[in-house]
């Protein structure tokens, strides 16, 4: 496969994969260390391409295929890192965001600043705020937290998660779970009932605080975090359809 396009943008190179095609640009927004080159989004990239349809799919500042250090990222730069992507590959058209997990965190920033832009938005276990939730920080995290610049946790997924001070700082400013999340697109939440990472009620928070009228929720009894077989895609794409 060729090499991914690149970008500057905030000091780094945003690698991305842009194919041209009707919109509304379906763009795929990954987790948290992870990168473009997933099932998720090349499966969501293989259907659009074999639709015709415009999609994007990039790596945050720090992460795959882009520069930078993953270090200095936050959920408020890599949302910046996807909102110049698309303004530069798609500058005016509708757009229509699939986030995955901590991507879903992302894409539901970003679409509150697309605002009329956002034709729809598709949440994969959405992890809105999982800095609250999902993370317990004790005294010897915070001492790596002063002395490296980050902490880690053992993953399921790889490497090691590493959660650095950037991360930590920047998240109070995009918390999500404690207000009306101010988007009128249509909103579609696929969550496993077996997701040991992100709790499947969350699904349900969001949906309430979303505060357009077209949401719906739809959970795998027996999906877990990566929902990532094929019948999970199958699903996924479904809903992708039904919103373009």
């Amino acid at each position: 496969m060729s090499h991914p396009q690149q970008f500057p943008h905030g000091g780094a190179s945003l690698a991305y994969r842009f194919v041209r095609g009707t919109g509304p640009l379906l763009v795929f927004l990954p987790g948290y260390m992870s990168d473009m080159t997933g099932g998720k989004a090349t499966a969501v990239a293989d259907w659009a391409r074999a639709q015709g349809r415009a999609s994007l799919r990039l790596d945050y500042s720090g992460c795959g295929a882009s520069t930078g250090d993953f270090l200095d990222g936050s959920i408020g730069r890599w949302t910046d890192d996807a909102l110049a992507l698309i303004d530069h590959v798609w500058p005016d058209g509708d757009v229509l965001l699939v986030g995955s997990s901590m991507g879903g965190w992302v894409a539901l920033l970003a679409g509150q600043r697309l605002n009329k832009r956002l034709a729809g938005l598709v949440g994969i276990a959405a992890a809105p705020d999982f800095t609250i939730w999902g993370l317990t920080i004790g005294e010897v995290d915070r001492h790596h937290l002063e002395v490296d610049g980050f902490f880690t946790r053992p993953s399921d997924y790889g490497a090691s998660y590493r959660y650095s001070r950037a991360l930590i700082d920047d998240a109070p400013d995009h918390l999500l779970m404690d207000g009306l999340i101010r988007i009128t697109a249509p909103v579609r939440l696929l969550h496993g009932q077996r997701d040991d990472a992100v709790p499947w009620r969350l699904a349900l928070d969001i949906a309430a605080r979303v505060t357009g009228d077209d949401v719906q929720v739809r959970l795998i009894k027996d999906g877990d975090h990566r929902l990532s077989r094929d019948s999970d895609i199958k699903a996924l794409i479904g809903m992708i359809e039904d919103l373009v």
